[in-house]
């Protein structure tokens, strides 16, 4: 072979390279974007709960509109589990929501809500909803990532 030939293979070469390198970067920019989109629904949804919510205080009453943020705020995490489950949440910011859902199922509201959807008055009405969210509740390592390892890299998952 010649030179020119050569370099037309390397140039071939490289464009390859930055095609895939640009093409992953597109991939894990949509990624990103995903979980800012659920980390801002996550705080609108903070930003509606009663005050005695935000240090864990428990009021004689749970009004019905404490009841309904809880609710979507299981909602919530139920999609993003959806979401990792498809690769769409990076293994990292899964590491972080993982922690902070578990911890929310203790906490009121959310944690009267999650009682009455898994084992109170809600559970037979809810028997077929919740099935991630009802796995990392009873397994605290729980990863609902579905993806073979090839995408799992591909993605940051």
């Amino acid at each position: 072979m010649d030179i020119a030939r050569w370099a037309s293979l390397g140039a071939v070469g490289v464009g390859f390279v930055a095609f895939i390198g640009s093409l992953r970067s597109t991939v894990k920019a949509r990624v990103k974007q995903i979980e800012d989109d659920y980390i801002g629904r996550y705080w609108h949804l903070l930003d509606l709960l009663p005050a005695e919510a935000l240090v864990n205080q428990r009021p004689r009453r749970t009004s019905d509109e404490a009841r309904r943020v809880a609710r979507l705020y299981l909602r919530l995490c139920e999609d993003e589990m959806t979401l990792r489950a498809i690769g769409w949440v990076s293994r990292d910011t899964w590491s972080e929501w993982r922690g902070g859902i578990r911890a929310q199922l203790h906490r009121w509201p959310v944690a009267d809500e999650w009682q009455r959807m898994s084992t109170g008055d809600l559970a037979q009405a809810t028997r077929d909803q919740f099935e991630r969210l009802r796995r990392l509740d009873s397994n605290p390592g729980y990863d609902p990532c579905e993806r073979i390892w090839v995408i799992r890299k591909w993605r940051g998952l």
